[in-house]
């Protein structure tokens, strides 16, 4: 094959193409050609800023996929008309003879496939050529994170989350009293936790003549303000994130869809939970242990940490009274969660905030060896999961007498 069958892009364009930061409408997927007798989709490429495609990458007798993400191009091609298609033997010869001119290592080919990627300065653009004679596909990714584009909150908008730029606001719908359902991914399975609370519910469309986003890049901009809000994910697809958070001492469950041209925000704010309205005595802690060999506490950690609160105090110094008034007792402190999120995840977790809380009673002065932690996680519900308060009720530390 000769290579002026494709059509170069040229050395400049090729070097602007790799390092500027969008392709441009109505070209070709650069760094690739085109060959002459085929014409590009009437719509042009589709461009995405934050886009994944899968490719495949050969390793001995096997092979595997890689999925990159970044700035994506996608073309198609159809032979012009009144011309004959090419071979597919012709077809990727073609464009494996271009991409060896640019450097490109190609990670996996057979009869109607070339696959690869190009690194120049440090940058990865990865390739896929697809034929059938009548068709070609072109896929290009140009390896980069996403950018992070989330406004901050206004107007419409719940009052923790910011929109995509691209994106105009519905009027929200607000209740006092509702309830949402929650994906959570507990291990292998999926489940789904019904919360009850108020509720903020608002929709997003794209603004008139702009792009809409990819999924992929609207899931990740609304994962990173969430993770910097401090919120726990507990379900992620192409398509859906569900997460919950702690805000100014109350539980907040979000969830986000996105179908690229609309985005449905939904949000319960769970009512607190009040277990007790005095701290408890240490007398009453003695007559519980004394009568049931175990007492329920319901101390304060950081959300989805081990870290004692300064409002924790108060129970702790009572825990310290009761051992200190009791010089023979010892105590197993032991940790419990809800089954929202990984049981690996929450057993640890359990476990951590035992061992806070026996740090704590050691510092006041309390002898190491009349304690031992230990946690359970989930496994050990006094409560329905299955409501908010129910697990708030299993979200607890007890002393056990030894």
């Amino acid at each position: 094959m000769k290579a002026n069958h494709l059509l170069y892009c040229g050395a400049a364009v090729l070097c602007g193409a790799i390092l500027t930061p969008a392709f441009a409408a109505g070209r070709d997927c650069a760094p690739l050609g085109s060959l002459p007798s085929y014409v590009a989709d009437s719509s042009g490429p589709e461009l995405r800023d934050y886009q994944s495609a899968d490719f495949d990458v050969q390793a001995g007798d096997a092979s595997h996929t890689v999925t990159v993400a970044g700035r994506y191009c996608k073309l198609d091609y159809t032979p012009k008309d009144g011309t004959e298609p090419l071979s597919d033997l012709e077809i990727q010869s073609n464009y494996r003879e271009q991409l060896g001119k640019l450097g490109a290592q190609v990670l996996f080919s057979d009869d109607r496939n070339t696959e690869g990627k190009i690194v120049r300065n440090g940058q990865e653009t990865w390739f896929k050529i697809y034929s059938q004679e009548t068709e070609i596909d072109i896929t290009v990714v140009v390896k980069q994170p996403p950018k992070q584009v989330l406004t901050a909150p206004s107007g419409n908008d719940y009052r923790l989350l910011g929109h995509m730029p691209n994106y105009t606001a519905g009027t929200p719908e607000k209740r006092n009293f509702d309830k949402l359902e929650f994906d959570v991914k507990n291990s292998d399975e999926q489940d789904t936790v019904e919360v009850q609370g108020a509720r903020y519910s608002v929709n997003y469309s794209p603004r008139d003549g702009v792009q809409a986003n990819s999924d992929l890049d609207i899931q990740e901009n609304y994962r990173t303000a969430l993770k910097a809000l401090g919120a726990q994910l507990l379900f992620t697809d192409e398509r859906n994130t569900d997460a919950r958070l702690e805000h100014d001492g109350q539980t907040i469950w979000v969830r986000i869809y996105s179908q690229e041209t609309e985005i449905d925000i939904g949000v319960i704010e769970e009512k607190a939970f009040q277990a007790t309205i005095q701290t408890p005595q240490a007398s009453a802690l003695k007559t519980a242990l004394d009568k049931d060999g175990h007492v329920a506490l319901y101390i304060n950690f950081d959300f989805d940490k081990a870290t004692l609160r300064p409002d924790a105090a108060p129970v702790i110094a009572q825990v310290v009274a009761l051992l200190k008034d009791a010089p023979t007792l010892k105590l197993s402190i032991e940790g419990h969660t809800d089954n929202v999120g990984s049981h690996d995840y929450n057993l640890k977790l359990s476990q951590d905030r035992a061992a806070s809380v026996v740090a704590a009673l050691v510092k006041a002065g309390i002898a190491a060896d009349r304690l031992s932690s230990a946690g359970h996680g989930p496994d050990q519900p006094i409560a329905d999961n299955k409501t908010g308060e129910g697990r708030a009720r299993n979200r607890r530390v007890e002393l056990v007498k030894r």
